[in-house]
């Protein structure tokens, strides 16, 4: 019981008015989830940051300007036994462009199968007739030019991510494609602007009925204004899902080897989930072409998340 009640929790926390105008009614809400947790710490806030492998979930044009091959790897702990990882990389082509991969997941196991005839335990205390997990996967092939369009935005960098996602539930299975289209320019030296539109596709079909993707436009700037501080902000906004949700974040980095970082993210439910929910906070280590990042996020009754990612260079 408690796996059902905190599926159903989660798709309400990333999700909200839909395109029916009732929570959920977009598929693939696992897309919704900040994916790794050097971005996570800063409350989402990184589509302008955007300087390493990350880039392939957060803004596809960000990987153009990655100069040496990168693979990195997230692992996080969410919801009872919910959970959700990824792996992505990057290989650069010269100063042209980029290629880059990416998987993430979100699987839950051993879920509760019940009957119509277990209206009469509703809490849920007789032993179940089986158990059933649910597995939702996305495939990203990213590519990226370094300032494709000189004649139109000299120094611009724009990518694009032919995302594949793949959804089971029971013996159930359906799959959709769809687009990322980014942009990412420098304003000077200081400060960077981007903007992503993200899960362009057609839907997702289970058997005979359709959701449509959560259709996102996502915006955001990073400035610098000393070397070590990064302030970032993004915004969301889910048109199908009539959702808006705003972020902003900061990272303080020490001798480019430790790192400390936090965030917002606005649009949460804060009257069921608490006060605190949308705070995220974390840190990072590196040695040499090596690095580890940690952050970690309250969803308050649901309990705290916590991510970890690595990452390499070669």
């Amino acid at each position: 019981m408690k796996k059902i009640i905190s599926l159903a929790l989660i798709t309400g926390v990333i999700s909200s008015t839909g395109f029916a105008g009732g929570p959920g009614t977009t598929a693939a809400q696992f897309l919704k989830i900040d994916p790794s947790a050097r971005p996570a710490g800063m409350g989402g806030a990184y589509s302008a940051v955007v300087n390493n492998s990350d880039a392939v979930f957060y803004n596809p044009a960000g990987i153009a300007g990655i100069k040496e091959r990168e693979i990195s790897g997230t692992y996080m702990s969410y919801f009872q036994s919910v959970n959700y990882g990824n792996i992505a990389g990057v290989i650069p082509n010269g100063d042209i462009s980029s290629f880059g991969i990416g998987i993430n997941y979100l699987g839950v196991s051993d879920i509760p199968k019940r009957s119509a005839d277990d209206v009469d335990d509703p809490d849920g205390t007789l032993e179940p007739e089986s158990t059933f997990g649910s597995m939702d996967t996305a495939i990203n092939l990213v590519y990226a030019a370094k300032n494709p369009f000189p004649k139109v935005l000299d120094g611009l960098d724009a990518g694009v991510n032919l995302k594949t996602v793949y959804l089971t539930i029971v013996d159930e299975s359906a799959f959709s494609s769809m687009l990322d289209l980014g942009g990412l320019y420098p304003v000077n030296d200081k400060l960077s602007v981007a903007l992503n539109i993200q899960n362009v596709g057609m839907g997702v079909k289970f058997k005979s009925k359709s959701d449509p993707l959560p259709l996102n436009i996502k915006a955001g700037a990073a400035y610098m204004p000393i070397e070590a501080l990064t302030v970032a902000v993004d915004i969301n906004e889910y048109i199908l899902d009539e959702t808006l949700y705003a972020s902003v974040g900061a990272e303080y980095r020490i001798m480019d080897m430790i790192a400390f970082r936090t965030g917002y993210k606005y649009g949460y439910d804060t009257d069921n989930l608490g006060s605190l929910v949308g705070l995220s906070g974390g840190f990072g280590v590196k040695a040499g072409r090596f690095g580890l990042d940690y952050a970690m996020a309250p969803f308050g009754e649901l309990g705290n998340t916590h991510r970890i990612s690595f990452g390499a260079k070669f």
